[in-house]
């Protein structure tokens, strides 16, 4: 019943999106970049190398990390039914990979010209101004990752934050072709107060978790500190989304920005997530050890453990 729940949300918010994104593209209808001259010389060229490095070093984590997840499953496959919900402890890992695939797909369509719209007349005070529609395509992964996989909350829990998430991407990515300024400041200061709202709700999420949660549950900072993170990062890309449309960055700098950014916070999220692992297993491992040497004395803190040296040396090993 949990799973057809789960799935039913995520029905909800890939409809939700793609008639968003189908409504909002069909309004604004862009040129594509190179329909432009203008906009081919301010995009200018060079990007190539940066994209294709980007692609290889996704491809390495992505591989790294499928390839753990796979042979993880498969090594804990005696322990399903044995140990409870430790199915769940491989949605992180797949979630992850699912965003370093997007993320892979992203710098590829960033290659071809297509893929990179020409602005409305006036935004960043140019014509022709480039707009990186690709960008935006896999943000929606981290918000579920952070809340329902780290701080544990329920999938319709996440529904709202990431839902208004969605719309006031698609509602700032629209403001750029918007050759109206009053209409268009409409469209960015509707999509600054959603991503507020979005922001309210995740931090009721840590909120909630640490009233929820024991003093050592495994990476407890951790998990709180990936959310609140995620919340920082996209403060950060809101800054620069107005830089760009103030003119206040070029369409270089802007570029360059995200490629990195988008790397490096996801490469930020890998790490968090192996050291969130690391911590549940040992938790899992300490439990087990407990009720071998304790039988029923249920789930203890690891500091409370101390099993004899003799009894410990005679558990089997898991392969």
């Amino acid at each position: 019943e949990e799973v057809k729940d789960n799935v039913s949300h995520i029905c909800m918010w890939c409809g939700v999106t793609v008639v968003g994104v189908f409504i909002t593209y069909a309004a604004a209808l862009p040129n594509s970049c190179w329909e432009d001259n203008a906009c081919t010389d301010l995009h200018g060229g060079g990007f190539e190398k940066m994209h294709k490095l980007a692609v290889i070093g996704l491809s390495v984590a992505f591989v790294m990390e499928i390839s753990g997840m796979v042979l993880t499953f498969r090594s804990a496959q005696g322990l399903v039914g044995v140990v409870r919900n430790l199915e769940y402890t491989f949605i992180p890992p797949l979630l992850l990979c699912m965003t370093f695939v997007m993320l892979i797909v992203e710098n590829i369509m960033l290659l071809n010209m297509s893929f990179v719209h020409v602005a409305a007349d006036g935004v960043g005070g140019k014509h022709g101004r480039p707009v990186y529609s690709a960008i935006t395509i896999e943000w929606l992964l981290l918000l579920l990752l952070s809340g329902n996989s780290a701080l544990n909350r329920p999938v319709a829990e996440v529904s709202r934050p990431l839902l208004v998430t969605n719309i006031y991407i698609i509602v700032a990515w629209a403001a750029f072709f918007i050759s109206n300024e009053p209409l268009r400041w409409c469209f960015i200061v509707a999509a600054f107060s959603m991503y507020a709202w979005a922001s309210y709700d995740m931090a009721n999420w840590v909120f909630t978790f640490r009233a929820a949660s024991r003093a050592d549950f495994p990476a407890r900072n951790l998990r709180c500190a990936l959310t609140i993170g995620l919340i920082l990062v996209f403060f950060v890309y809101g800054m620069v989304y107005l830089a760009s449309l103030l003119d206040l960055m070029n369409t270089r700098q802007e570029l360059i920005f995200f490629v990195t950014w988008d790397f490096g916070v996801k490469l930020c999220f890998l790490c968090a997530f192996v050291g969130i692992r690391a911590s549940q297993f040992y938790d899992l491992l300490v439990t087990l050890i407990k009720n071998k040497v304790m039988p029923m004395d249920g789930v203890v803190s690891p500091k409370d453990v101390e099993a004899p040296e003799d009894q410990i040396a005679e558990l089997p090993l898991i392969e």
